[in-house]
């Protein structure tokens, strides 16, 4: 009768889904090794403490989702071509282009990405040197001469040449940014508002540059997953971006608060 009991146990377990046979799976997250406060903190390879309000959300919502988080921080352009192969698992964080909707995979809602499950929202603002005279109304640019600085690989690269601009996405973050519009290199930097205000108050600039005009744009930020990820685990995928969007709604309040 033992006997019975055990081999029934046993074949129970055998039966278990997926998510209980494997509770512990690993899922292999990057971020870029530039510094983005209050989003992304630090530079380099090293995950900083505190590392940022973005990387504390998705690290708590892969938590809520039941996996285990393996976290590094690359070099952009390396980060994406790692995940455009699938030799990581995930990426953050990403605004959403066509263009990358081909090649990674984004929470989405029809044909759209999905807003509910973004990690955040972040508006982007148009930095010139005190007194300088790049302008932006809301609708045109004006007294722009030299090209305006974006870093390496961010989407505003485009939407900037789009507009007609000169673009100069060669520096990799704030220092070199800030560094190029304060010898004269570039007569703009197009960057995120938050991260920019954080990096001019904390390095002691603020008074040398100032924001023009109202926010270029605005964009929901996301959790990308690579292709071969989203295949092999599915549910994995839909339940840590749905984790995504109930920590947020939980938490960035009071995480903004920490950063600030």
């Amino acid at each position: 009768m033992k006997f019975i009991w055990i081999i029934s146990l046993l074949l129970s377990i055998a039966l278990l889904p997926s998510a209980w046979a494997e509770p512990h799976q690993i899922v292999n997250l990057a971020f870029v090794d530039v510094d983005s406060a209050p989003f992304l903190m630090g530079r380099g390879d090293k995950v900083a403490d505190p590392p940022g309000l973005a990387v504390e959300l998705v690290q708590q919502a892969v938590t809520a989702a039941g996996y285990r988080l393996q976290l590094q921080r690359l070099p952009q352009l390396r980060m994406l071509k790692e995940l455009e192969h699938g030799q990581i698992d995930g990426a953050f964080i990403f605004s959403y282009t066509g263009e990358r909707a081909q090649l990674y995979a984004y929470p989405m809602n029809g044909s759209h990405p999905d807003s509910s499950q973004r990690v955040t929202h972040i508006s982007y603002a148009l930095y010139r040197l005190k007194g300088g005279s790049a302008s932006w109304d809301g609708q045109k640019f004006d007294g722009i001469t030299l090209p305006v600085g974006v870093n390496t690989g961010w989407v505003m690269s485009t939407t900037l040449r789009d507009k007609g601009l000169t673009v100069d996405d060669g520096g990799k973050g704030y220092p070199e940014n800030f560094t190029k519009l304060k010898l004269g290199r570039i007569s703009a930097y197009a960057t995120l508002e938050p991260s920019a205000d954080s990096y001019l108050k904390n390095a002691g600039l603020t008074d040398q540059f100032e924001k023009v005009g109202p926010p270029l744009q605005g964009k929901d930020y996301f959790l990308l997953f690579s292709k071969r990820f989203v295949t092999d685990n599915p549910e994995a995928a839909r339940n840590i971006w749905q984790a995504v969007a109930r920590v947020r709604e939980k938490h960035e309040a009071a995480l903004l608060r920490k950063y600030d």
